[in-house]
């Protein structure tokens, strides 16, 4: 979890609903970076002294999100191809298991030679 120092230069005690923080004026806190992101649009608040600022805090904000989306799209395409798997007939496996550097035993049932091809796709991934 990325956390940002940020500072509070506000005249009054202020409650944060977002990190549910309550700031005294002058007061330092670590806050999460989704979180800094809201608060450093405010006049009262500012980032820390040696810490990230608000297009900094934004830019690790957007390689997060764009990090799960991408981790997202990966399960995604897992979850695919283990469908897929399971239509394949025996020749359609063999082929695929190919891809693997797998040689298959076409005398297994179609059910024992689906399981094996789907280890390998979880196992090394969608090829």
């Amino acid at each position: 979890m990325n956390l940002t120092r940020i500072t509070y230069n506000g005249r009054k005690p202020y409650k944060d609903k977002l990190s549910r923080n309550t700031w005294e004026p002058g007061s330092t806190k670590l806050v999460a970076a989704e979180h800094a992101i809201k608060l450093l649009r405010f006049a009262e608040f500012s980032a820390a002294d040696g810490e990230a600022t608000e297009s900094e805090t934004e830019a690790a904000a957007i390689a997060a999100t764009t990090q799960a989306v991408e981790k997202e799209t990966d399960r995604t395409q897992l979850e695919h191809m283990l469908l897929t798997v399971e239509s394949m007939d025996k020749s359609a496996l063999e082929a695929y298991a190919a891809k693997y550097e797998v040689q298959l035993d076409k005398r297994l049932a179609v059910g024992k030679l689906r399981a094996e091809v789907a280890n390998l796709v979880e196992q090394f991934g969608v090829r």
